[in-house]
């Protein structure tokens, strides 16, 4: 049974490494890619987002080590929009999806025993939060 529960958790976690890896692909490109004044803003936010994004994506790789299993390396598919008003929703999206991910992975945890786990996911969801509120703060400044 716990060995159950922890492969449920650590084929979680590697479904979030999955999403965090393609949010960095996705930051990349949508800072390279992203014109006009709204897309000077998204490219500020992004720059700033993508060490934090980085260092989830590491540390769940890592944990996902620790606990006997093998770090994906495979990315969740990114879609390519062209346009701001488009990336900036879909991260939105995605950000929102995340966090939802990681609210049951930290529950997970804490079935599992690991309360360490569940309080570093917890962090990841707060800094998830602020990085969607702080996209929707973007799109209301178009409205």
């Amino acid at each position: 049974m716990a060995n159950e529960v922890k492969e449920r958790l650590v084929a979680g976690l590697n479904d979030d490494l999955a999403l965090e890896l393609a949010g960095i692909v996705r930051s990349v490109y949508q800072a390279s890619t992203a014109g006009g004044l709204l897309g000077h803003e998204l490219r500020e936010l992004l720059q700033k987002e993508l060490p934090v994004e980085l260092q989830h994506a590491q540390f769940l790789a890592d944990k996902i080590a620790i606990l006997g299993g093998t770090p994906t390396v495979s990315i969740a598919e990114v879609p390519l929009p062209v346009d701001v008003g488009k990336m900036i929703d879909e991260d939105i999206a995605t950000e929102w999806k995340i966090v939802s991910r990681l609210r049951e992975r930290a529950s997970q945890a804490e079935s599992f025993g690991d309360i360490g786990l569940k309080i570093r996911l917890e962090e990841m969801i707060a800094e998830g939060t602020d990085h969607a509120n702080a996209l929707q703060r973007l799109v209301g400044l178009t409205q």
